[in-house]
């Protein structure tokens, strides 16, 4: 291959390149066409040794320079398949390596994220007890549209004084000791009167050289529970009631009000006290029964049952032992004021007629009383029996009446 020559005017004329072989010498396009084809047979099976490797592909694209619009159609969405397959890759590869957290620009907005999504109270306040920051749970507690507007405010601002006067002693009390405030129970009474629940969480806030400059502080409603917790006690105190209380008359029945007799006995003569029994039966209420009917004997037991709990102290006990008998246990009654006790008793009874359906009913009860310290403190089958003998020697004395049981002789000089 050489050169042609120059025209005599000194202006380039057209280039012309001899192939090996050849006497004439041939124009740029022509030499390009003419090496191109020569060429050929030897790109093609080295460009296919390298793209072999990627499978057997369509030959139009197999190629370097492909020979159709097919041919580079299909080299494009090869490689945006090839591309978007390793940017997959990478993100999966990115995800497992680093996990979700990476998706935050930084911790801090991590940490945002985080503090606003959970539902708890989160909040830190400065040495005054002024919000320096509050999640959006914080807000919602104390009626704020966001914890942004919470910010240099106190709870002063929310809450009546008295209340927010106890919040801010404990905060201050954990800023000047140093002692975290762990899960105590906070609440609020509302304007519509309910009571919310916290449970709260505060400690000392530091900065980096180990200052306290406020505190941290972290709450949970537990409104839920506590009325959950309130619902069950009330359940059980109900069913406690049920089990031990007549359902005429709302005493003590007779398993609680025997179980009681047996414990008072037992303390009265540990510590030596003075205890009196009383057992108190209406006059004639079988009568009552059978003329008016079962409903208005009913009516007669409950309004004395209200009557005996007007006449007796607040922590003297009443029950029913059945039908229409009643115990009475007096603690600190010796023998006299058991007698003065009784007769009242028996007077609320007597004094005014007793309303039912039918009308009023004048009814009487009569008495017997056992002071168990005159007694030597007996067993309790043993004071059933005394005082159930000198109640019905009150009947057979003429009813309406109180009658003390004797004790037996060598318990009489001590009989007041």
């Amino acid at each position: 291959m050489r050169l042609g020559d120059l025209t005599a005017a000194g202006a380039p004329s057209e280039t012309r390149f001899r192939m090996p072989g050849s006497s004439e010498g041939l124009a740029p396009p022509q030499y390009a066409a003419v090496t191109g084809t020569a060429m050929k047979p030897a790109i093609d099976p080295a460009f296919a040794s390298h793209v072999g490797l990627t499978g057997n592909l369509p030959s139009s694209v197999a190629r370097f320079y492909p020979e159709s619009l097919l041919g580079w159609i299909l080299l494009f969405f090869l490689i945006v398949i090839f591309f978007g397959a390793c940017g997959l890759a990478w993100r999966f590869a990115n995800s497992r390596l680093h996990g979700p957290g990476e998706h935050f620009s930084g911790e801090l907005d991590l940490l945002r994220a985080v503090m606003a999504s959970v539902p708890d109270l989160i909040y830190a306040k400065d040495l005054e007890s002024r919000f320096l920051f509050a999640n959006q749970g914080t807000a919602d507690v104390m009626g704020a549209p966001s914890g942004r507007e919470l910010r240099g405010k106190s709870d002063f601002d929310y809450y009546p004084s008295d209340l927010a006067a106890g919040f801010y002693q404990d905060e201050q009390k954990v800023i000047q000791t140093g002692v975290p405030l762990v899960s105590q129970d906070e609440h609020i009474r509302e304007a519509n009167g309910r009571i919310r629940w916290l449970l709260t969480t505060k400690v000392p806030f530091r900065d980096a050289e180990g200052n306290t400059v406020g505190i941290i502080g972290i709450g949970r409603n537990i409104t839920a529970l506590k009325e959950t917790e309130a619902e069950l006690k009330r359940a059980r105190e109900n069913l406690h009631f049920k089990a031990t209380h007549d359902s005429l008359t709302s005493l003590l029945n007779r398993e609680a009000i025997l179980d009681m007799l047996g414990r008072e006995l037992a303390r009265g003569a540990r510590e030596h006290a003075a205890t009196a029994v009383l057992l108190a039966d209406l006059d004639h209420f079988k009568s009552v029964n059978d003329r008016f009917g079962h409903p208005v004997g009913d009516e007669v037991l409950r309004e004395a049952a209200r009557r005996f709990l007007r006449a007796v102290r607040a922590y003297d006990l009443v029950g029913r032992l059945g039908g229409e008998e009643f115990l009475v246990i007096l603690g600190g009654c010796g023998a006299p004021e058991a007698l003065t006790r009784a007769d009242q008793l028996r007077l609320s009874i007597e004094e005014s007629p007793i309303p039912t359906a039918c009308g009023p009913l004048s009814l009487t009860i009569s008495i017997g009383v056992l002071p168990a310290r005159e007694w030597g403190y007996p067993r309790r089958e043993d004071v059933l029996r005394e005082v159930d003998v000198a109640l019905y020697a009150a009947k057979a004395d003429g009813r309406n009446r109180c009658r003390l049981a004797m004790p037996p002789e060598e318990f009489s000089e001590t009989l007041l």
